[in-house]
């Protein structure tokens, strides 16, 4: 019996001992891979590189884990995990319209309409008209009163402190405050002309734009290779075209910020009220004011969960930062802010996740700002919460898919990562980053964050990094 107990002794032995030896080597075989693309770079390039297995949590890889970087756009899934605990995934935005009804008669609205924005990062020209809409449905003709707006549930500092001064001509930098309106950007799409030579065609929205396009780009030879179109604004409402399209040229579109919020919805308002039909005598106020029971008129953005898959995918500030001063208001109990949504998501993490990351910076929810700083641990640290927490699997859901979806729809096509990892992009001036999940050849899924700070050359050559590391990753 004593044999036979020494006998299965040293058979398990011997098999731990061939299995940690072929995980060793595994391991061995991934560093000797990773270090051949790295050294395929610059030897001072500055990366954080963290990789360890999802259902372990073990270590595989890690490289200045916790030196901190730029995230640039990697600080949306600190924003998307909080927002998840702190709203719910049902929580909705809710534009709304009231006025007296009692206060109607023959056509006319005997006292002001009034008019509440909470922040909705979605809301558009469209809905806005709907709810004026509504007033012509009930037959009024006339208000005999003002506009009240109450647009005090963000506060009037509309972009985040580090942000760079040129972001906020373009839509992924546009005014962040409780009236939102089509991202707050203005929209257009340039047509080639029939001849070359001749200005394009510019096709606008068909509603008015508080900001103006000037247009000066030309039409060229179908032929013609590496047309460019730019835009640049010359005043407070005016952006000037430049560049060329050639004649063979799909349209072309053109979104940049707009400067003024309530100027754009004062704006809107008066072309659908004359649309409708509907005179005003009073002028347009902006003030908080004592909300009726029942709104008239409403519009809900759609759930959390889609925005988040929105943000997520598609990488949008305006949906993260929003989100990010909503999170402070329901803290701080006062208008949201950039600065008490920094408080809030840190207690938000600490508080529902037990993650606290006392010397993380994180100014504002998309990553925008260059104040911001995380490490490759703390995103694999808040990754590995997400996978362990029971609305894991849709969270990854969320994320850009390699070659399918999202800000990863044109990157790692290739047969071999098409389809298996699920991450988050960053990108900024001298930054790129990418973290999230993948599944091997081997089914196992990883956790990994690579994040690369500091570079002159082209982003599209770190990028490429990202993705021969993503590879690596997925054949080992």
């Amino acid at each position: 019996m004593k044999k036979y107990f020494l006998a299965i002794t040293l058979f398990v032995s011997c098999f731990s001992m061939v299995s940690f030896a072929e995980e060793t080597a595994a391991v061995n075989s991934l560093h000797q891979k990773i270090q051949h693309v790295l050294s395929e770079f610059r030897e001072d390039i500055n990366i954080g590189i963290y990789v360890q297995d999802a259902k372990t949590g073990k270590v595989l890889y890690k490289k200045n884990v916790d030196r901190y970087f730029t995230p640039a756009s990697n600080q949306k899934l600190f924003t998307a995990f909080a927002a998840l605990h702190a709203l719910g995934s049902e929580f909705t935005y809710r534009t709304q319209l009231f006025l007296d009804y009692t206060k109607i008669r023959k056509g006319v609205l005997n006292d002001n309409l009034y008019l509440q924005f909470t922040g909705d990062p979605v809301f558009t020209a469209e809905q806005l008209e709907s709810l004026i809409n509504s007033l012509a449905e009930v037959g009024i003709l006339r208000i005999k009163g003002k506009i009240i707006i109450d647009d005090t549930a963000f506060d009037q500092m509309t972009m985040s402190p580090g942000t760079s001064w040129d972001d906020q001509d373009f839509c992924w930098g546009s005014p962040i405050s409780a009236l939102i309106i089509n991202h707050n950007c203005v929209k257009a799409t340039l047509i080639p002309a029939s001849q070359p030579g001749q200005l394009v065609k510019i096709e606008l929205p068909n509603y008015p734009q508080s900001m103006h396009f000037i247009n000066h780009v030309v039409t060229r030879p179908a032929a013609t290779k590496n047309c460019v179109v730019k835009a640049k604004r010359s005043d407070e409402t005016t952006y000037e075209l430049s560049g060329c399209l050639s004649a063979s040229a799909n349209p072309y579109p053109v979104e940049m910020a707009i400067r003024n919020p309530r100027e754009n919805v004062q704006l809107l308002l008066k072309h659908f009220l004359e649309k409708n039909n509907i005179s005003i005598t009073g002028a347009v106020e902006f003030k908080p004011f004592e909300m009726p029971a029942k709104p008239f008129a409403r519009q809900d953005s759609p759930p959390l969960k889609n925005l988040i898959a929105t943000m997520l995918k598609e990488s949008d500030n305006t949906i993260a930062d929003a989100l990010f001063k909503t999170m402070g208001a329901n803290y701080a109990h006062e208008a949201g802010s950039f600065a008490n949504g920094n408080s809030a998501v840190r207690e938000i993490l600490a508080q529902a996740a037990q993650l606290n990351f006392p010397k993380t910076t994180l100014i504002d929810g998309a990553g925008s700002s260059r104040y911001n700083f995380l490490t490759p641990a703390q995103i694999v640290t808040l990754l590995q919460k997400i996978f362990s927490s029971s609305g894991g699997s849709d969270f990854v859901a969320s994320l850009a898919i390699s070659g399918v979806d999202g800000t990863l729809k044109d990157r790692l096509k290739d047969p071999l990562t098409l389809g298996k990892i699920h991450a988050k992009t960053g990108s900024e001036t001298a930054v790129t980053s990418l973290s999230g999940y993948l599944e091997t050849n081997k089914k196992q899924t990883l956790i990994f964050s690579i994040m690369i700070n500091g570079f002159v050359d082209p982003a599209a050559k770190y990028k490429t990094l990202e993705d021969k590391l993503c590879k690596v990753l997925v054949t080992s």
